[in-house]
């Protein structure tokens, strides 16, 4: 939601128009209007809803819905210490590149549905904020994990009293109560933080697969220190993180948000009509 908010910040007011008028014909759209109008009164509605339909596909995640794709949210490039050689990536019909390429082609196809417009328009806010998430980008491969530790999810640690996964301290880093003014003012504090001048991978890195890569490399060198973080199978005897670690994590992913967020409102603008 603070990537969303960002990048709607970052649209114009043309645009803005265009992604509200598609996001009414979203399933959700009602739901999210009326919890609007019970719950929300300091922003507006379509910057509400822009933010709401970015952590839909999460919340319809393994719940039968028809638009449930379970795997779009991640790419599992291998990561194999300690030299880390790139390998391809092993679902390329069924990761987050794809779905975010499927986004892309419905958006810009002018006989898809309304509601199909909407939902995939939801989807791609959401998937680019998970490919900027770098454990979304990796799995670890080593002697304890033969066949990879899902992205983190099975590689526990211990940040404070009890261990916890090391994906979900990472998805947590941007916060983990859904409080949509608080989500707002960390965008603009982010956006003011980051500013489009001093980021120059959005010059460098312009295509979703280089993000992905880029998204890989952190993991590499920011969340698994190179293959020296200690982990566990075992939330029960996690080790304790490194001391500085949680802060650094926090400021590589408000950096991956800021870029996150301009390269989003970059995309909607190029696939928007």
């Amino acid at each position: 939601m603070v990537i969303a908010a960002e990048a709607f910040k970052e649209l114009s007011p043309e645009m803005k128009a265009k992604v509200s008028k598609i996001l009414e014909s979203h399933p959700d759209y009602a739901q999210w209007k009326g919890s609007y109008e019970q719950d929300v009164k300091s922003l507006d509605l379509p910057l509400y809803v822009f933010m709401r339909a970015s952590t839909w596909a999460d919340e319809i995640r393994r719940k039968s819905n028809q638009y449930d794709h379970p795997h779009w949210h991640y790419i599992d490039y291998p990561l194999k210490p300690p030299k880390f050689p790139m390998e391809p990536a092993p679902s390329p019909n069924d990761d987050v590149l794809y779905g975010v390429v499927y986004c892309e082609k419905v958006l810009s196809e002018p006989k898809a549905s309304p509601e199909e417009r909407a939902v995939y328009l939801s989807w791609m806010i959401h998937l680019v904020g998970d490919m900027h998430q770098p454990l979304h980008c990796c799995s670890l491969v080593d002697a304890t994990y033969p066949k990879g530790d899902k992205g983190g999810n099975d590689f526990y640690v211990m940040p404070g009293a009890k261990g916890i996964k090391l994906h979900a301290l990472w998805d947590g880093l941007l916060g983990t109560r859904m409080h949509p003014q608080t989500q707002l003012n960390d965008a603009i504090r982010i956006d003011a933080e980051y500013p489009r001048k001093n980021l120059p991978e959005l010059k460098k890195d312009t295509t979703p697969k280089q993000w992905s890569l880029e998204g890989r490399q952190l993991a590499i060198d920011k969340a698994y220190l190179k293959g020296e973080l200690k982990g566990s199978t075992l939330a029960a005897d996690a080790p304790p993180l490194p001391e500085g670690y949680t802060k650094e994590a926090k400021a590589v992913a408000e950096r991956q948000a800021a870029l996150a967020a301009y390269r989003l409102a970059d995309e909607i603008a190029k696939l928007v009509e």
